[in-house]
């Protein structure tokens, strides 16, 4: 009995090291994404116009048609907008949702570069508000 108990002990070490594995470490596998990615929605407009006063683009965005600050946003969704580069694009969605996403990507001639990012850093405003955005925008003629 006394010559099993080492015995016993020694292959209960051995049976618990094999259970652990040995010193290498085993990470996940990353899946792989099938399909396209989820898009934004339509935006809601109701949402925006309070997300239009909670994020500070009152500060400096008028509904009125005034030059502030940035743009204004009377009648910008749909228009040609100059660039400061020189370019003519229009104030698509697209165009719209990467000006809130991504500030100075495109900055719009006559106005500053760094305003906006100073106060909303890229990729801040997630793509739903961003779409509420838009939507609301839209609605100011």
């Amino acid at each position: 009995m006394r010559r099993l108990a080492p015995l016993s002990v020694g292959l209960a070490i051995l049976l618990g090291a094999a259970a652990c594995g040995g010193p290498s470490i085993v990470s996940p596998t990353a899946k792989k994404v099938v399909g396209p990615l989820p898009k934004a929605g339509k935006g809601n407009a109701a949402d925006g116009k309070k997300l239009y006063t909670s994020l500070g683009c009152a500060g400096c965005h008028s509904l009125g048609g005034t030059k502030g600050v940035g743009p204004t946003f009377k009648g910008l969704a749909g228009s040609q907008v100059k660039l400061d580069n020189g370019q003519t694009v229009t104030a698509d969605d697209a165009y719209l949702l990467k000006a809130i996403e991504d500030p100075d990507a495109e900055i719009v001639a006559g106005f500053q570069k760094g305003i906006m990012s100073a106060t909303i850093k890229p990729g801040q405003v997630s793509q739903t508000d961003a779409a509420s955005l838009v939507a609301f925008m839209k609605t100011v003629k």
